[in-house]
């Protein structure tokens, strides 16, 4: 059965994990790769885009091919960044007794 009390003294240090998991979330970074290494994506743990890197050679190829690429660098990233969030997020909540 659930303590009411005990959950209570934990609140805070529940508040304060959760802080602790944005900010390492947000210091996430993960790279994505296309064509080899060729066109190169890095996101950030905040599922965003903060880079795009593309080889000069691939820039005078089909530009439906360039995007397909592109768009594959990026999916790529972000389940990189998905990976590495879930590892982080898991790692606290396990010393939280989360069983994450």
């Amino acid at each position: 059965m659930i303590n009411p009390l005990e959950m209570m003294k934990n609140l805070e240090n529940i508040k304060t994990q959760a802080e602790e998991m944005k900010k390492k979330a947000a210091a996430i970074r993960a790279t994505g790769y296309a064509m080899g290494n060729m066109i190169e994506v890095v996101a950030t743990g905040e599922f965003k885009v903060e880079s795009v890197k593309i080889d000069p050679s691939l820039l005078e190829q089909d530009p439906a091919m360039l995007q397909v690429l592109v768009a594959s660098a990026v999916n790529n990233a972000l389940d990189n960044v998905k990976t590495r969030v879930s590892q982080e997020l898991g790692q606290i909540g396990q010393g939280l007794g989360l069983g994450i």
